[in-house]
């Protein structure tokens, strides 16, 4: 009656040939194209204070700054 752990190859070949997978494998690990983390810097804004916008958008910032009005732009109804 065997003792002990079992083997986990039966022969030198399957043992030779598994290390040679092995090798390979993590050969191929270290040598694929690796991307950049992927991370997003994210500063909180400060509560209350206005969002930055570009003039030119039209968008406010607070209730009492005026909004240009678009002549070409039937209000709805």
């Amino acid at each position: 009656m065997p003792r002990g752990r079992p083997r986990k190859y039966q022969s030198g070949e399957e043992a030779a040939e598994a290390a040679r997978r092995l090798r390979q494998q993590r050969y191929q690990r270290q040598h694929q194209a690796q991307a950049p983390p992927e991370f997003v810097a994210y500063a909180p804004t400060i509560p209350g204070a206005p969002t930055s916008t570009c003039p030119n958008v039209g968008l406010r910032v607070s209730a009492d700054v005026p909004v240009p009005r678009d002549t070409l732009i039937q209000p709805e109804e």
